[in-house]
């Protein structure tokens, strides 16, 4: 960047003047022009009339929050392309979800750090700079093509252009015709590619990429001189030294004759740490953190599908609430340490007692729910018993100190004869009433 040169443009939003004047002093000691405001409404109205290159938003704001404004912006086209970075105090995972589902790009936990906010801002503002860029050039050269008074000077001169452009792009370029043939390989990171230059270079994908990445290619590719429509494609592909990548594919129509044929460029970016993101925030919003069973949403979702099949199929179906008897005594006696620790053992005992078709899930605190598929009520009981048993047999050691637990278990069963229509939430009331009638025994098993 030259001297003097704005960096970009950036809108801090943010209700906190506190928080505001922070966040615009950094960034514009480094560089880019700021503009800040207190509220949804105005942050609408600025980016509308004046589009920033992207937006920092709080989410806890008066009268529109966070979620509401980035749902306004993202639903005009004028600034639906404009990145935008949540920042915000909350640090749960239902805020980062929400978050990412609202259509922002990252999250960032205040208080923030000069760092993190530099890098941050930095990767997303150089993203949505370079694809502005390429949709600008791949603009001039789709209107450029269709010139049929363009001159053999001119054509060269957009060829130069364009491989000027594709060499200074991310990670991987290349150039293929429609039979998905490598025309040009352009990298400054060969080590990502699938073969050396020499390797690809005239050969086509079908010789060297897996079947299943080399289909989707290719649809991209005929779809894209096809239609003229840019296409995007995300994929998984070892490279030269065998580690596993994943690549998000841009593919743009560089040029078509009146026959069809045509060439495309296909930009490829290494998102391996996006895709691993993305899988732990999903494993997150799906899996009990402590337990690493089932979390309660998910259990729900997939308590639902069986019921269906059950009753489409008039089919067998139990449902297990299990609660650990006196379980706030062994945290006030032994420390929630060891409480978490019996907890996990409890899930792991149950786990080996299952089938692999059973789902266990943790409903609450020391409360668990399992669903037994094709399970009718006798066999629950049996079920119920084994782990009940196994459960007693259990030992948690606390130094030299043996602890063991017992439980109590009710059980609920779908009513097929009876013609009653019972919903999971029913059959969970149901067995969790059950539990309380087992719970006035400690250590037993009782049905409804």
């Amino acid at each position: 960047m030259k001297k003097g040169e704005s960096r970009g443009k950036i809108l801090v939003v943010d209700n906190s003047s506190t928080n505001q004047l922070l966040l615009v002093r950094i960034l514009q000691s480094k560089g880019y022009i700021v503009d800040g405001v207190d509220n949804g409404a105005s942050a609408i109205k600025m980016a509308k009339a004046d589009p920033p290159n992207l937006i920092l938003l709080d989410i806890a704001m008066p009268g529109m929050d966070g979620y509401e404004t980035c749902a306004h912006l993202k639903a005009d086209k004028k600034t639906k392309n404009i990145p935008i970075i949540f920042i915000s105090a909350l640090d749960d995972l239902d805020a980062k979800v929400k978050a990412f589902q609202a259509g922002g790009v990252d999250y960032i936990i205040k208080p923030v750090g000069l760092e993190e906010v530099e890098a941050r801002v930095g990767i997303h503002l150089t993203n949505q700079i370079l694809n502005s860029k390429f949709k600008e050039m791949n603009n001039e050269l789709a209107k450029r093509i269709e010139e049929l008074t363009l001159s053999k000077s001119l054509f060269q001169e957009r060829e130069n252009k364009l491989q000027a452009f594709v060499n200074a792009l991310p990670n991987l370029s290349f150039v293929y015709d429609e039979e998905g043939r490598y025309l040009e390989v352009l990298s400054s990171q060969p080590e990502l590619l699938r073969a050396s230059y020499e390797e690809l270079k005239n050969h086509k994908i079908i010789d060297l990429m897996p079947d299943d990445v080399s289909r989707e290619m290719m649809d991209v590719i005929q779809k894209t001189i096809e239609t003229g429509d840019t296409q995007v494609m995300e994929y998984k592909l070892n490279v030269m030294d065998g580690t596993e990548h994943w690549f998000e594919g841009r593919c743009a129509l560089m040029e078509k004759d009146s026959e069809g044929h045509g060439k495309v460029v296909f930009i490829a970016t290494e998102i391996s740490d996006r895709v691993q993101l993305f899988q732990e925030v999903q494993r997150m919003a799906t899996f009990d953190s402590l337990t690493g069973c089932l979390n309660r949403r998910h259990f729900l979702t997939l308590a639902n599908q069986e019921l269906k099949r059950s009753l489409r199929y008039q089919r067998p179906l139990s449902i297990l609430m299990i609660d650990i008897d006196h379980f706030k005594l062994i945290n006030d006696s032994h420390g929630h340490a060891i409480g978490d620790k019996i907890l996990c053992s409890l899930v792991e005992v149950c786990r080996f007692n299952l089938r692999s078709a059973d789902i266990i899930s943790r409903h609450g605190g020391e409360e668990f729910v399992v669903l037994l598929p094709e399970t009718h009520k006798e066999m629950a009981y049996i079920v119920a018993e084994r782990l009940r048993i196994a459960v007693e047999k259990m030992v948690v050691m606390e130094f030299e100190q043996k602890i063991s637990i017992t439980i109590s278990v009710g059980i609920s069963n779908l009513n097929l004869d009876t013609g009653q229509e019972d919903s999971v939430e029913t059959l969970i009331h149901r067995a969790d009433q059950a539990m309380y009638d087992a719970k006035g025994s400690r250590n037993t098993v009782r049905g409804r």
